[in-house]
């Protein structure tokens, strides 16, 4: 049975407090990368916001969404595979170290092992 939309709601938010917190320091300890202080300085907030953090990592609302079929599962991904494209962090998918790409589509699970879904 499905879990009510109030506890998916609220394991996101921890979920997202604590990646957020773990990918902001990251890039903070790696400043002498460049795509690490492009990152950080995308992700900060403007001095306008009134809030306690001064990066947003994620959006602020969760909208619980089910993938109901192959086809809505491929576009999921392929999304997902095309946003450090569309962010111009690489010039292609299979460049970005963190992406399930290399293992969907070149068979490589050297830096991401995972289990392939039937």
């Amino acid at each position: 049975m499905p879990e009510p939309a109030e506890s998916a709601s609220r394991w996101m938010q921890e979920l997202k407090n604590r990646t957020a917190r773990a990918i902001v320091a990251t890039l903070v300890e790696n400043l002498m990368y460049p795509w690490c202080q492009r990152m950080l300085a995308r992700l900060r907030l403007p001095p306008t916001v009134h809030s306690d953090s001064r990066y947003r990592v994620w959006q602020r609302r969760f909208v619980p969404f089910n993938v109901y079929s192959e086809k809505k599962r491929r576009e999921k991904l392929d999304y997902m595979h095309a946003n450090p494209l569309k962010r111009r962090l690489v010039n292609s998918p299979d460049e970005w170290p963190w992406s399930s790409f290399r293992f969907y589509y070149l068979n490589d699970s050297s830096v991401l092992a995972m289990d392939q879904l039937p």
